[in-house]
């Protein structure tokens, strides 16, 4: 019999009331998994101008294999010049400059958007976090960018006195647009707390809506002869530290899932009982019956020992999220001592535990797909990939695929789209897909092998 998760925080508070405990009746827009995966180039080099870096990758949600680059070069008179580029296997595509003045272009990230021919940059660091929407094809707003949004939910009168301009910051998609979600790094009760509020693109610039508080916490019920008992385990419980593992990558789907990790402490009469302790959670974020932002959050406290013992659940890599047509999943780790993998089916409040049925390293990174998800590492530089959880697991097959120059480094773009930065050779984009019945072997990729008896179906 699998570990059944524990439901630690199962019921919602949203603000106009209680919403019901399990899952939305929502519809994943999620094709059928496939048991083999093939790497083709979308473009070999990106970035090879003169004083060229390339910043960040993202997904364009076509059809077609474009992608979009973020990059920094010297412009004429001398100053560093930030230019977003789509780019295909023709070349450079568009190219619109931004102005936007980080303190290091690692402030900078770029996101997919549900839309062909689209993509936002976001600025997140330390007292500032703006966005830009690329939108080449708006005749009217072809770069649309926001005032500093690091005020939300500190301005919304629900989290008045509160602090909030320390607190993570991600912008995410909900069926009617784009959104910003933010939680605390911490939580003095029982009680993990969600903010979600809605962005407009309508006018000059991208404004936040007022936010939606979510509360997420413990089903309790009374006890007739212990007068307030549900508020002492509430003040019992605490979360010293809340920490956000990975964010989902594809903008399309009816709902989001965020992945995170928080450590517990249970005190009784002014003292820890018991140890400090860990979990991991998963919050889905969609629109409920009304077209009001609501969630649900399903926690995992189950320990793995493996051969030994190892820690607890941290926020130590490797970590990341991804979801297939089944299920969401959340890779993680003990103390930064053995990795670890959970299964959230979509039909089942209850996670599984499949680390023992995985190879899983270290290094190992969770790949999203178009629909779909693998895993990678990185071998001598060689890039390793596994297809995860096809409908037969015995046929799930391992591919390696090499370029020209070693890769050290393999940054995710979102759905299937991913940046190989490389040892003394400019960056190449990538896109992960399944193979189709007829496809034949492509570009650098050899060593396909059976991985039969390491994987298991979603």
């Amino acid at each position: 019999m699998r570990r059944r998760a524990r439901l630690a925080l199962a019921l919602l508070l949203a603000l106009e009331g209680c919403e019901g405990e399990g899952l939305p009746e929502i519809e994943l827009k999620l094709s059928k998994n496939c048991n083999e995966l093939e790497v083709v180039s979308i473009a070999r080099r990106v970035g090879d101008g003169p004083g060229e870096q390339v910043i960040d990758v993202a997904a364009d949600s076509g059809t077609g294999d474009a992608a979009w680059v973020l990059l920094r070069r010297t412009g004429t008179t001398g100053d560093e010049v930030l230019v977003v580029q789509q780019v295909g296997p023709s070349g450079v595509m568009r190219e619109i400059p931004i102005e936007l003045a980080p303190s290091s272009p690692f402030a900078l990230s770029l996101r997919p958007d549900p839309d062909s021919d689209r993509v936002w940059v976001v600025h997140d660091e330390p007292g500032l976090f703006e966005l830009l929407r690329i939108a080449p094809d708006d005749p009217v707003r072809p770069v649309l960018g926001s005032d500093n949004l690091v005020s939300f939910p500190h301005d919304d009168e629900l989290c008045s006195p509160c602090d909030t301009t320390s607190w993570p910051r991600e912008l995410f998609f909900l069926p009617n647009g784009p959104a910003m979600v933010s939680l605390p790094p911490f939580s003095i009760d029982a009680v993990l707390v969600v903010w979600v509020a809605t962005l407009s693109t309508d006018t000059g610039l991208i404004r936040v809506s007022p936010g939606h508080r979510l509360n997420f916490e413990p089903p309790c019920e009374e006890i007739p002869d212990v007068p307030g008992f549900c508020e002492m385990e509430r003040m019992s419980l605490s979360y010293p530290e809340v920490s956000v593992l990975g964010v989902q990558q594809d903008p399309r789907q009816e709902q989001t899932s965020i992945f995170g990790q928080r450590v517990r402490r249970t005190t009784y009469d002014g003292s820890d009982f018991p140890l400090t302790s860990a979990d991991v959670f998963m919050v889905s974020l969609f629109l409920d019956g009304s077209g009001v932002p609501a969630g649900i959050l399903r926690s995992y406290s189950q320990g793995y020992y493996g051969e030994e013992y190892s820690p607890d659940p941290s926020d130590d890599p490797p970590y990341g999220v991804a979801i297939d047509r089944f299920a969401a999943y959340g890779l993680f780790s003990n103390g930064g001592e053995v990795a670890r993998l959970v299964q959230l089916p979509n039909s089942d409040p209850d996670f599984t535990e499949l680390t023992s049925r995985v190879s899983l390293t270290l290094d190992t990174q969770l790949l999203q797909m178009d629909r779909d998800l693998a895993l990678g590492r990185l071998d001598e530089g060689r890039w390793e990939l596994t297809k995860l959880f096809p409908d037969a697991p015995a046929q799930s097959r391992t591919r390696v695929y090499e370029t020209d120059a070693p890769i050290t480094e393999v940054v995710s773009g979102g759905i299937g789209t991913f940046m190989l930065s490389k040892t003394a050779a400019p960056p190449e984009l990538v896109r992960v897909r399944c193979v189709e019945p007829s496809s034949a072997e492509v570009g650098g990729t050899t060593d396909v092998t059976s991985t039969s008896g390491t994987t298991d179906e979603g």
